[in-house]
């Protein structure tokens, strides 16, 4: 399965203005199964940009995923994209040049973008 970071931003900006952690199950939707949402979960925690608690059944599959509080590396992330200008630039800025990228990288295309803006 592929990183969705569209579905990661979402997913953060919602954690990020609750003051309760959030089940997988909240973020589920048309697009977005429960197995898609609980791996981004995983990946969110894998990423140290939140605390997550996931458990798997007895054959590895991901029964259950919560997610909450942002890290502090999760709040600096998210400060850095979650302007929807900014965050359509840098998929704008990524897509025509390299496709896909880091989560650092990333981060220090929307910061760049933000001081550029405030310049």
């Amino acid at each position: 399965m592929r990183r969705d970071m569209d579905l990661i931003r979402r997913i953060l900006i919602m954690v990020g203005d609750s003051p309760v952690p959030l089940q997988a199950t909240v973020f589920v939707d048309d697009m977005h199964p429960f197995e898609t949402v609980a791996y981004h979960i995983d990946l969110i925690g894998q990423a140290d940009l939140a605390d997550t608690s996931i458990t798997r059944t007895g054959g590895g599959v991901i029964a259950r995923a919560e997610v909450g509080p942002l890290t502090w590396y999760g709040n600096e992330f998210l400060d850095a994209i979650r302007s929807d200008t900014i965050w359509t630039r840098v998929k704008q800025r990524v897509g025509a040049t390299v496709g896909s990228t880091t989560i650092d990288v990333i981060k220090a295309l929307a910061v760049k973008l933000a001081s550029d803006m405030l310049i």
